[in-house]
């Protein structure tokens, strides 16, 4: 690609297009139109604009369809049930050996194994839902 042009590349959650090519366009401007008419007519569609320098970085544009389902990455409502249930029950059990003055043992050392990664999920959610905030903000 030369310098200017942009890469259209697709992903698609069902299989009803081939996600495994791209088109390139001479601008930025026409690549955004064609992903936005790709979406149009492909409701299960992603369309990723990149600029010459291919996947390094962060895509110039991101468009997804209505019907895009992304099933590489953990999602939102699995960050926070499973965090919120990970650290509700990772607590009770702490708490619970704490009270019995650490007699048991295995439950503070259970609890403290399931509120590490509750407490990891959650604040990873908040901090992506600040700077989806921050970012419509823009």
């Amino acid at each position: 690609m030369q310098p200017g042009e942009y890469a259209v590349h697709f992903s698609a959650s069902a299989g009803e297009i081939d996600a495994h090519t791209c088109a390139v366009l001479p601008s930025l401007e026409d690549a955004e139109a064609y992903a936005q008419q790709q979406v149009a007519e492909h409701p299960a569609l992603q369309c990723r604009v990149f600029d010459h320098h291919g996947f390094i970085g962060a895509p110039a544009q991101e468009i997804s369809g209505k019907d895009f389902r992304n099933r590489n990455e953990v999602s939102s409502r699995f960050r926070r049930w499973v965090g919120s249930i990970l650290f509700v029950v990772g607590t009770v059990f702490f708490v619970t050996d704490w009270v019995a003055d650490f007699h048991y043992d295995w439950p503070s050392v259970l609890g403290s194994r399931l509120m590490i990664p509750g407490f990891i999920l959650l604040v990873t959610e908040a901090l992506m839902m600040h700077h989806q905030r921050g970012s419509k903000g823009r």
